[in-house]
């Protein structure tokens, strides 16, 4: 038996505390880098709010926004980060002025950063869909199935709700500093004080695993798993796999993209896919489905364990990796969860071939197949478009003029809420009730009748345009008052889809 190379160490973080607010620091030569982290993000808002989170950091931002020296901002899934990169001197004085800009907020100038926002999200791709796609299965239209949302607060959140959401998350209860050195002489967090904030606690849907549905275009795989070493590791040997037979071995694809993000201590939801023609679709699926299943009968090979470990080894001497190190220790003061060390440390000991198949075995068992309509394996169950059963009514008819709806698509109104459907399938493809309504976004046109777009906590949205549908003028009449003012919005121009109603 060939013993295996001592596990090496991972970079050691360091920790203390300026101003109540804890200080994570390694070292590194070079310029000081300084993240000033919160624990607050896209997953801490409601539907309604999304977005909030990015107009806070945009407007503390505004005072102290220079080119003379690196520094930026971005709004994330579980955090908001402050970052910059200049000498000690420097970086002290970023960091306390963008404690006092947080700790009194000018919105003033709100409704330009509004239009900033704006455009930014009309140039920007937003996340990849292996991103927003699992997190949208499992948790709908709340907490991580946000990823992918339009950003509804630029257009709905008034001064008082930008300057409360900043007084609820910004302050020194719910921050971390990270620094690639130790704390310069004279650093100040200037920190209103405030309670820990936590990672939302949404529990995902209970779907019906393993499972098909429709995407327009493209293959993707989505799971929720136990996030572990060995599952880890049996999807990096599932993606490696998959590149040698598609790409080198098939030419069908370029890449296979994958992202896993994770939803409380020991839960992620991940996804991977490509970009690949319809006609291919099922020869991507096929490979999926026989890689894992031969994954999970014979686990990975001596050379693929050899691998998986020698990657995380390669990374550990790298400036990178001690910044994630201190970045990881951080986010876990402000979760409460613990570390990727202990991960880290049982890949580097080496993991066991078994383990990494019964890994495999589970994500096979997890795993909803996405793929254009007719592509996909039949002997998959279809998952519905929203875990609520749908609701009964009666079904409207399509328009015989201007109708824009695709054909085959059906519409069922019932006293309840909404069901649509496609083709004679049974299963629905949204379901929006009325006592489960996220947000209803009013699409003004023409000057007469809005277009509806309704969005349901569960997941699914339902378009309702008056002139598809044959009394469709009264329905939406009939909507408009049924739906409460309190989550209705002027729809942004990212959700606009017409000129006339």
């Amino acid at each position: 038996m060939v013993s295996r190379p001592a596990a090496p160490d991972l970079p050691t973080v360091h920790r203390t505390e300026v101003d109540g607010v804890p200080v994570f620091w390694h070292t590194q030569p070079g310029r000081l880098n300084a993240s000033l982290i919160f624990g607050v993000g896209i997953a801490h808002e409601t539907f309604l709010e999304t977005g909030i989170t990015h107009l806070v950091e945009h407007l503390a931002m505004r005072p102290l926004r220079t080119s003379r020296y690196e520094n930026n901002a971005t709004t994330e899934m579980l955090h908001t980060s402050f970052d910059v990169t200049s000498t000690p001197e420097t970086v002290t004085d970023h960091l306390r002025r963008i404690c006092e800009s947080l700790g009194a907020l000018d919105t003033g100038p709100l409704e330009l950063e509004r239009g900033v926002l704006v455009a930014e999200e009309r140039g920007s791709e937003g996340p990849g869909v292996t991103a927003w796609l699992p997190a949208s299965i499992w948790f709908g239209n709340q907490a991580y199935g946000l990823a992918g949302n339009i950003q509804v607060a630029t257009v709905r959140a008034s001064d008082d709700e930008v300057r409360a959401w900043c007084a609820r998350w910004f302050h020194r209860g719910n921050a971390a500093l990270v620094l690639s050195g130790p704390p310069p002489e004279g650093l100040r967090l200037p920190l209103p004080e405030g309670p820990r904030g936590r990672p939302p606690s949404a529990e995902p849907f209970a779907l019906p695993t393993p499972a098909r549905t429709t995407v327009p275009n493209g293959v993707i795989g989505c799971a929720l798993v136990e996030w572990t070493a060995e599952m880890a590791c049996a999807a990096g040997t599932l993606m490696s796999r998959l590149t040698d037979r598609l790409r080198h071995l098939e030419g069908l694809v370029y890449d296979i993209g994958f992202d896993h993000q994770m939803v409380d201590e020991r839960r992620a939801v991940l996804g991977f896919g490509t970009d690949v023609p319809d006609k291919h679709a099922r020869r991507v699926l096929e490979a999926i489905r026989e890689e894992l299943a031969a994954l999970g009968a014979a686990g990975p090979t001596d050379e693929e364990l050899a691998a998986d470990r020698n990657s995380l080894v390669e990374q550990l001497g790298e400036r990178e990796f001690a910044e994630y190190r201190a970045f990881d220790e951080a986010m876990s003061e402000l979760t409460g969860w613990a570390t990727a060390a202990a991960h880290q440390k049982q890949v580097l000991a080496g993991v066991e071939a078994g383990a990494v198949a019964a890994a495999a075995r589970e994500l096979a068992g997890e795993l909803v197949l996405c793929a254009p309509q007719g592509r996909l394996p039949a002997d998959l169950p279809e998952l519905p478009g929203s875990p609520l059963a749908p609701v009964p009514g009666r079904e409207l008819k399509r328009a015989l003029v201007g109708s824009t709806a695709p054909r085959g698509f059906r519409l069922v109104v019932g006293e309840e809420g909404l069901t649509s459907y496609f083709g004679s399938s049974p299963v629905p493809v949204a379901v929006v009730r009325f006592d489960d309504i996220a947000g209803a976004g009013v699409e003004h046109t023409d000057g007469q009748l809005p277009i509806l777009h309704l969005f349901g906590l569960h997941g699914g949205m339902i378009t309702v345009r008056p002139g598809d549908w044959r009394g469709g003028r009264n329905l939406v009449r009939e909507l408009r008052a049924r739906v409460g003012d309190d989550v209705c919005f002027d729809a942004p121009d990212a959700m606009r889809l017409f000129e006339v109603s």
